[in-house]
């Protein structure tokens, strides 16, 4: 009997040291606290890795690649302000200094700087979703330790300028256009809005005029040519741009669409640039860029279409 308190006794203490041991090595395992930045505080995010090199600016209510200007996408920066002022650390992965892994080599790290005007603000290296995709191994700088922090934040970083590139090109208020100038194949035709009265349903109720488009003599256009060809343009967005390397030619339109209002807005196509894309220009959009053929279909109309002379392109 003697003997069995004297194990028992020493069993005791021996998970009496572990605890203490395992305690202390969990406070040696603190996880660290970040600072992360505000949304508003972030003027530049610096981003390097598999997918190249970008810097992004703010400029005023705007966000534009540098050095180049483009502007970029708003979602796609405010995912990032998101990430970035919500980051937070959950949880120690390893203090192995391996980093293969976890994505977080050299040749596999996307390594990532907030910086406010005055100075930076957050810097860290991202490596692969943990296999929930719902967490992101880490590594902050001057730390060699591997952590996990919330969310999946590699696909938001680990990205190339095109698919960050804003693709709105261009914007109409349909109710503040007087009209169109069309010019394509050697044909030029001006368009003018009028309002038709019409009869009113109530007598002495008048009802609002139907719009029509009408040429200098007073010939009607086929209005729902017109109309598909103004609803494409009322938010119009580019399929792509050309590659920074690539050699485009912006002499001769093939065609130019001229729509007149309180300020005259400009669409111009230029010639096929690969396959079934077309180059083109707005100005309301610095930068060059693509339109697919099928979306060019129903912008592209001609004189002849616009007036109901010919069949619309399939």
């Amino acid at each position: 009997m003697k003997k069995e308190y004297i194990i028992l006794a020493a069993a005791i203490v021996a998970l009496g040291l572990y605890l203490v041991l395992h305690n202390t090595d969990r406070t040696h395992y603190e996880i660290p606290e970040i600072a992360a930045p505000e949304k508003d505080e972030i003027t530049r995010i610096d981003i390097t890795g598999p997918s190249g090199t970008l810097a992004l600016k703010r400029s005023d209510d705007a966000w534009l690649s540098q050095p180049e200007g483009y502007p970029l996408d708003k979602g796609k920066i405010d995912e990032m302000l998101e990430a970035l002022s919500g980051i937070d650390v959950i949880s120690l992965v390893s203090e192995a200094e391996s980093y293969v892994q976890y994505d977080l080599g050299n040749d596999k790290r996307v390594f990532v700087e907030a910086s406010s005007v005055e100075k930076p603000l957050l810097k860290l290296d991202i490596g692969k979703a943990a296999s929930t995709h719902r967490h992101t191994y880490v590594r902050l700088v001057d730390d060699t330790k591997v952590y996990q922090v919330s969310g999946n934040i590699r696909r938001t970083f680990d990205v190339e300028i095109w698919a960050l590139r804003d693709k709105k090109v261009m914007t109409l208020d349909r109710s503040s256009i007087t009209g169109l100038t069309i010019e394509a194949g050697g044909e030029s035709l001006y368009l003018e809005k009028i309002s038709k009265p019409v009869e009113p349903v109530v007598e002495g109720q008048p009802q609002q005029g139907l719009t029509a488009w009408i040429t200098a003599d007073s010939t009607e256009a086929d209005g729902a040519v017109v109309d598909g060809m103004l609803s494409r343009l009322t938010n119009l967005q580019s399929d792509g741009f050309p590659e920074d390397d690539q050699q485009v030619d912006m002499s001769e339109p093939a065609f130019t669409l001229t729509i007149h209002g309180s300020q005259d807005e400009t669409l111009k196509i230029y010639g096929e640039s690969g396959e079934k894309m077309f180059l083109a220009s707005s100005s309301q959009y610095e930068f060059p860029f693509m339109l697919a053929e099928w979306r060019l279909n129903q912008i592209r109309k001609t004189p002849s279409e616009l007036m109901g002379l010919t069949d619309e392109k399939e």
